[in-house]
């Protein structure tokens, strides 16, 4: 059986005002200047820690950075399901893919919040769920996938990656995955038009659907 793995946020999930709220909270508790929904929009995609660099000034230390990185993720923790829900008819098209193709996430969210995530919100649809660790590389390194693969006796010619960034993309090349690419979260289609240009951006979940089934040949 073949094998689907879906990013997290952005392509299965609309986590953005939960990030958001945690991120305006870490930086109002050290009184430094808030980001609005589309800033935060365009710093998610490596990981919490980046995001948090994105989007305090640079001219904080790292410790100070820190501070508001561990005051963030305190807060996140305690409301990471205050907003967040499934885009519309992702859950369906879960559903009618289960027992088809093996479904698999991976996320560069920390791997307790992002089994406790899928549970609350997919309950068993997901036969693998992959978050990340505080000592190992996050996506786009290879890593988390590669520990799918290999702990799951994962044929790579048999497994596609879906996504909605260019560090998607980045993760399943160097994975030497097959990919998928939506610009329904994210990234708009626009923004993935111009990092990458040679790739064709799916809008819909219905699309992506139909392209999950090509790719399967169902």
């Amino acid at each position: 059986m073949k094998t689907v793995i879906f990013d997290l946020d952005g392509t299965i999930l609309d986590t953005l005002q939960d990030l958001k709220n945690a991120v305006n909270h870490g930086l109002n508790f050290y009184n430094l200047p808030k980001k609005d929904l589309e800033f935060v929009r365009k710093a998610i995609g490596n990981g919490t820690t980046v995001l948090i660099q994105r989007c305090t000034p640079s001219s904080l230390s790292c410790e100070e950075r820190n501070a508001v990185f561990n005051v963030f993720k305190t807060y996140y923790l305690e409301h990471y399901a205050d907003y967040t829900k499934p885009y519309p008819g992702i859950k369906e098209l879960l559903e009618k893919l289960y027992g088809k193709v093996h479904l698999a996430v991976v996320s560069n969210k920390d791997n307790d919040l992002t089994n406790k995530i899928i549970r609350k919100e997919f309950g068993n649809l997901f036969d693998i769920v992959q978050g990340s660790y505080l000592d190992h590389p996050k996506k786009p390194d290879p890593y988390l996938i590669n520990k799918i693969i290999k702990e799951n006796n994962i044929n790579k010619e048999d497994c596609l990656y879906v996504g909605d960034t260019n560090v998607d993309k980045e993760s399943a090349t160097n994975a030497s995955l097959s990919y998928l690419l939506v610009n329904y979260g994210y990234r708009t289609k626009e923004e993935l038009e111009k990092m990458c240009p040679e790739d064709t951006t799916i809008s819909t979940v219905d699309e992506l659907y139909n392209a999950i089934l090509r790719w399967v040949n169902l």
